[in-house]
């Protein structure tokens, strides 16, 4: 049977995992394409987590000197049957970051992911919500909000969470790093660092100008914070308390879905509405949304013009 791929909490960081963690940070393709913290960690955790599984199966602490196709493979060949195709590819990648890392230090004289391939992240289409569970998802956030209890001002800043999701598609790390100077309310629009630390400007509505006005009115502040999304004491959140808040709004709609759902949605919904009937403005729409999200186009026509995957679930509910 194979050996089972266990995700569990990264052991603290290694003397060869630090000189890795350099090289990610100097090499050309880093400052080419400014490679976000967050992809940094992920890469950085990702072989951590390797590292663990190879120390179980083999009984020594690992080293990247020790990399083989043997044991290579057969962690590929348990994650595939484990992990979705992007966490796969992503965990992939990392790997064959450490190879070149590797490599180049001399340490190995081969690449032991040669024969390793990336799975095909498209056999899935990207999951978004039904419109009847986004009416759903609305009025639990909206009814969350506004009921008359203690913490009535944190309902509000949920809301504000909920809105920033699935009404101006932003990322859930996007959320919890928004500043008040990103905010232009006046000129309707926020300014959004993104993945890959893009800027982009994103044009907002006034359901979720309301929100954030309402918000700012009452958000505790301290001196020292810009963060938009704070707690009670006005510190800013992370993404994992974020990601729980809508996770509460959601159980209580009674929908299951994720926040990453939220930016899927958002996107379909947005195409629908710019193109309002009209197939033939689809090219408009793509650029439209990809202003809007800091997506490539091709990204765009590549996954948001499939069949929707709340329409393959609505088709399948009735047959």
């Amino acid at each position: 049977m194979d050996e089972q791929v266990v995700f569990f909490r990264v052991a603290p960081t290694l003397a060869w995992n630090e000189a890795f963690a350099s090289w990610l940070h100097s090499t050309p393709t880093r400052r080419a394409r400014r490679r976000s913290k967050l992809t940094m960690d992920a890469y950085l955790a990702d072989v951590r987590l390797f590292g663990q599984w190879f120390e179980r199966v083999n009984g020594q602490a690992f080293t990247p000197d020790l990399l083989n196709t043997t044991d290579v493979t057969a962690y590929f060949s348990a994650l595939e049957t484990q992990a979705k195709p992007a966490t796969y590819n992503r965990k992939l990648a990392s790997m064959r970051m450490l190879l070149a890392w590797a490599r180049g230090e001399g340490l190995l004289e081969y690449d032991p992911a040669a024969w390793v391939p990336f799975l095909d992240a498209t056999r899935e289409s990207p999951r978004d919500v039904q419109e009847d569970d986004w009416g759903k998802l609305e009025a639990a956030a909206e009814g969350h909000a506004h009921l008359k209890r203690e913490d009535a001002l944190m309902g509000l800043r949920d809301l504000l969470i909920f809105r920033l999701l699935g009404s101006a598609g932003l990322r859930i790390h996007e959320v919890v790093g928004l500043k008040v100077s990103d905010l232009h309310l006046e000129d309707g629009f926020i300014h959004v660092l993104g993945k890959g630390q893009k800027h982009r400007k994103v044009r907002v509505g006034g359901k979720l100008v309301t929100v954030i006005r309402e918000w700012l009115a009452v958000r505790p502040a301290t001196a020292a914070n810009e963060s938009v999304v704070t707690d009670l004491y006005g510190q800013a959140i992370v993404r994992g308390s974020a990601g729980r808040r809508f996770t509460m709004i959601a159980e209580m709609a009674g929908v299951k879905t994720t926040p990453h759902a939220m930016r899927h949605t958002y996107i379909y919904r947005f195409m629908d509405a710019f193109m309002a009937g009209d197939k033939g403005r689809l090219p408009a729409a793509i650029d439209a949304v990809c202003q809007q999200t800091g997506d490539r186009p091709e990204v765009i026509l590549k996954y948001y013009t499939r069949a929707r995957e709340s329409e393959i679930r609505a088709v399948a509910d009735v047959m």
